[in-house]
């Protein structure tokens, strides 16, 4: 697990990578969808490109390999998703007043 100060780097980056999405989804036409499936094909490769350097045998690692960064995907989903989630309930309670 990443400490505080490896923690503020990670936003950091990550908000560096969304900067760029946020720019490509106000492009006039664009499809949110696309930019979302462009950003997780990036994120894709460049793990695979990742595991690749970190293993002599990638063949024999796939499904830990896998499982690893599935588990780590699906907990940064969850907590994003929780914050979007408080977010809307804030929203709809200052709505109500």
């Amino acid at each position: 697990m990443p400490d505080e100060s490896e923690k503020q780097k990670i936003y950091a980056m990550a908000d560096q990578f969304i900067d760029v999405a946020n720019k490509l989804a106000a492009e006039p036409g664009q499809d949110l969808a696309l930019v979302g499936a462009a950003i997780r094909y990036a994120a894709a490769r460049f793990n695979a490109h990742e595991a690749a350097l970190q293993t002599e045998d990638l063949a024999a690692e796939q499904m830990e390999v896998l499982s690893w960064f599935t588990d780590q995907y699906q907990k940064m989903l969850i907590d994003n998703i929780d914050q979007h989630i408080e977010m809307q309930k804030q929203r709809k309670a200052g709505s109500q007043h």
